[in-house]
């Protein structure tokens, strides 16, 4: 049986819907011919499983291309409440220092760091989005901690 939410990126859907624990942004969210939705409950981090979750919705953990799209993504995670962390696919697991995208496995094409980020505190290898009230930045965070995360459908 299909899942339900090819059905809504198909139809179109305008308005926010949630479909199996994510919240879905419809087409008002579309960049660049991705949509994004995220998962709603916090829930320990993993590379690995989430984006395998991501896949069975026909994207992948989302991957920052640039300046712009970080700032629609920090739209939509203040439209979904802002309480993060909210992670990336973006990491730094198999070579400290050298950040790729978990999914095809090239290099992180836009980092823009919060203020002292990255710091590997703790071995911190994954990447979340931390917004602020005036800015967005991205912070490294270790990978089990909890949290939500953003999946990047193409359309």
């Amino acid at each position: 049986m299909m899942s339900p939410l090819p059905i809504l990126l198909l139809l179109g859907i305008w308005m926010i819907a949630s479909v199996q624990g994510y919240v879905l942004y419809g087409s008002s969210s579309v960049y660049k011919g991705r949509r994004y939705f995220i998962r709603i409950e916090h829930e320990p981090f993993n590379l690995a499983k989430m984006n395998g979750r991501c896949k069975q919705y026909g994207g992948y953990l989302v991957q920052i291309d640039d300046w712009n799209e970080l700032k629609f993504l920090k739209g939509i995670v203040a439209g979904a409440g802002g309480n993060g962390p909210f992670f990336t696919g973006i990491t730094d697991e198999e070579s400290e220092g050298r950040f790729y995208t978990y999914n095809d496995k090239k290099p992180a094409k836009y980092l823009k760091w919060r203020w002292f980020q990255p710091d590997n505190w703790y071995n911190e290898d994954c990447v979340n989005i931390d917004i602020g009230i005036f800015s967005v930045g991205l912070n490294d965070m270790a990978c089990g901690k909890s949290g939500r995360y953003i999946c990047e459908v193409p359309v």
